[in-house]
């Protein structure tokens, strides 16, 4: 990170100083041009910084230039107010990836900040601009990342498609949501935002390892299997399409793969089930699944978020955190009845038996009370 410590100048005379600071590298290259076939990224942006000094002279940035740590954010700033972060590429184009954004190392006070490019492909070249007009995209190595585009056309930011200035979105205590929020927008059916299992989560959770589903220990099976019907309450149903979007979830949240997912929740046929003296017959595998892991299950619902909610229950607004365990009921009760039908009773009861009066829904003591049951 380079600085430039200057407490009053306009923004007109640090632009001036970045058109100087190219002319100078320019010059030096001219001089020096074996320098340039070799030159790497961490050395450019010393000379970078050696060259804004050079500008410098004579303005009010003299003697004021100071390069940073190498993992800070940006590369230079001006009197802990202006930047550069100096980005480099070897390829003919003017794209690149950019910085985290969450901005986790970014340096105290700066507010205006300059990418200052050299494209080092094809013929030799360099463009400065204010950052967040270059921030067309997000990408993900460890964190999300902005995407740089130099040659980016007014209105086509990534902070446009967000409908969120870059100034707003940076200070934001979870800056990754709304960007999260809008790629779920876009997935379609069986798409999964891999890179990020929640709109509240800071940093992505990636498994480093995909495994097959059958190797998994039984403790883990269980654990996933129960997640899974806590965040997708169609697989109760009998839609031809009840796993399409358990699938991409399976290997995106937990790298595990599955031949034919179906098995690992109704293999073994159908299954019978009392409760309170009531005998149900006929029953679809996943209920055994449900009954017998109940409180597990319950878990990952109670921890579900809001807006995670919203998402995997395709639900039309977020609901708040005390109801959600009764939208997760509702929604198991809408999903099941199409596979139980003339055992819908069965659903009804199940949620009543594990929840109580109590811990019960509006929707399961109505229907309850429809069926004639109780609950002592």
């Amino acid at each position: 990170m380079i600085c430039a410590r200057v407490n009053d100048a306009p923004e007109g005379d640090f632009v001036e100083l970045l058109r100087k600071t190219r002319d100078v590298i320019f010059e030096h290259f001219k001089t020096t041009p074996a320098e340039l076939k070799k030159i790497k990224a961490v050395e450019f942006e010393t000379l970078v910084c050696k060259s804004a000094e050079k500008a410098a002279k004579g303005t009010i940035f003299e003697g004021k230039i100071e390069q940073t740590g190498i993992h800070a954010f940006p590369d230079i700033i001006a009197r802990k107010y202006y930047g550069i972060e100096v980005k480099t590429t070897t390829a003919d184009k003017w794209v690149s990836t950019g910085n985290s954004v969450l901005e986790s190392t970014r340096q105290d006070s700066v507010e205006r900040i300059y990418l200052f490019f050299a494209k080092f492909g094809g013929t030799f070249d360099m463009k400065f601009r204010l950052y967040q007009e270059c921030l067309y995209e997000i990408a993900v190595t460890h964190s999300p990342r902005y995407q740089i585009n130099m040659d980016l056309a007014i209105g086509q930011t990534i902070f446009d498609k967000l409908d969120i200035a870059y100034d707003e979105l940076r200070h934001l205590e979870k800056p990754v949501r709304p960007i999260v929020d809008y790629y779920r927008k876009l997935t379609k059916p069986g798409e999964e935002t891999w890179w990020m299992e929640s709109s509240d989560s800071q940093e992505a959770t990636l498994k480093p390892i995909v495994s097959m589903w059958k190797y998994l220990d039984a403790e883990t099976q269980k654990n996933i299997r129960s997640e899974a019907m806590a965040l997708f309450p169609e697989m109760f149903s009998n839609k031809m399409t009840k796993f399409q979007r358990l699938l991409p979830w399976l290997a995106a949240k937990h790298g595990v793969v599955i031949p034919a997912v179906r098995d690992i929740f109704t293999a073994g046929g159908q299954i019978q089930h009392t409760i309170k003296g009531v005998n149900y017959k006929k029953l679809p595998k996943i209920f055994y699944y449900l009954e017998d892991n109940f409180s597990t299950v319950l878990g990952y619902v109670k921890k579900i978020t809001p807006a995670d909610a919203k998402h995997y229950w395709q639900i039309e607004e977020e609901v708040g955190q005390y109801t959600i365990v009764d939208q997760w009921c509702d929604s198991v009760i809408e999903n099941a009845s199409l596979a139980l039908k003339r055992n819908r009773q069965f659903i009804v009861h199940l949620l009543a038996e594990k929840l109580g009066k109590k811990g019960s829904s509006s929707l399961v003591k109505e229907e309850m009370s429809k069926y004639g049951l109780d609950f002592d």
